[in-house]
């Protein structure tokens, strides 16, 4: 098994912190959305590295940090009827590897899915309670009201949830186009790179190629001066020898 990258390491545990603190309560949490970016921008560094983890590993990161990025979503709504409708569509992952055991994400979506209903049956049990001390009097007209409101809120919460998985489709396909253009440029740099490494290798050949034309010129012209000064001196030589007997003749 190979062993995992300090950044590796830190993407775990901050994944983990941030699990926790989702389960917790990520509306009471301000930190919990600065470390959720900064985990996307760790992922996606270690989704670059030459020794980074299997497609599998990742995968599961990038999942538990999509679900986490849904929670923080949902906590933003202002409305209690659509973080119910977004909370139920939120994907809960399987965290095996993890140190909390598998069922963290699960939990998450169960302690969150019950916060959610209660405030909202919260929500719905004072307006039933106003609407009850107006309307006791007319008890008889308010039963066909209240199944208008039924209606009405049933149909305001369908049309909630297909805005809610139109927005999350949409954001699905940014998302993907953004990983598509972080993978091309990332690819762009690899080549980039590569053809810089092969260029640098050619010309380091050249280099020693000349290099090594340039000692033997040297060595090539340093011979030629070498036996020019021999024949020099043997010249010279013989001159002299001629010169002392030519001398000897006319003494």
């Amino acid at each position: 098994m190979l062993q995992m990258s300090r950044l590796e390491v830190n993407v775990r545990r901050l994944l983990t912190r941030c699990e926790l603190m989702a389960k917790d309560n990520p509306q009471k949490d301000w930190k919990l959305e600065k470390y959720i970016l900064a985990l996307d921008e760790m992922i996606k560094k270690l989704q670059a590295l030459p020794d980074k983890p299997s497609k599998d590993v990742l995968t599961g990161y990038v999942k538990r940090l999509d679900f986490l990025k849904g929670i923080v979503n949902t906590a933003k709504l202002n409305n209690p009827d659509e973080r119910v409708a977004a909370v139920q569509m939120l994907s809960k992952t399987s965290n095996v590897n993890d140190t909390l055991g598998p069922n963290i994400a699960t939990q998450i979506h169960q302690k969150t899915t019950a916060r959610y209903n209660q405030e909202l049956r919260a929500e719905l049990f004072h307006t039933e309670k106003g609407s009850l001390e107006d309307g006791i009097r007319h008890r008889y007209a308010s039963t066909s009201i209240q199944d208008e409101d039924l209606d009405a809120l049933m149909k305001y919460n369908r049309n909630i949830q297909e805005k809610i998985a139109e927005n999350m489709l949409s954001m699905t396909s940014s998302m993907k186009e953004h990983a598509l253009a972080a993978s091309a440029i990332i690819k762009r740099d690899i080549n980039t790179l590569e053809k810089s490494e092969k260029l640098t290798n050619t010309n380091t050949g050249k280099l020693k190629t000349e290099s090594l034309k340039l000692e033997e010129h040297t060595k090539s012209n340093w011979r030629c001066w070498v036996w020019l000064m021999i024949a020099f001196v043997l010249v010279v030589f013989f001159n002299m020898i001629l010169f002392m007997k030519v001398a000897k003749k006319k003494i």
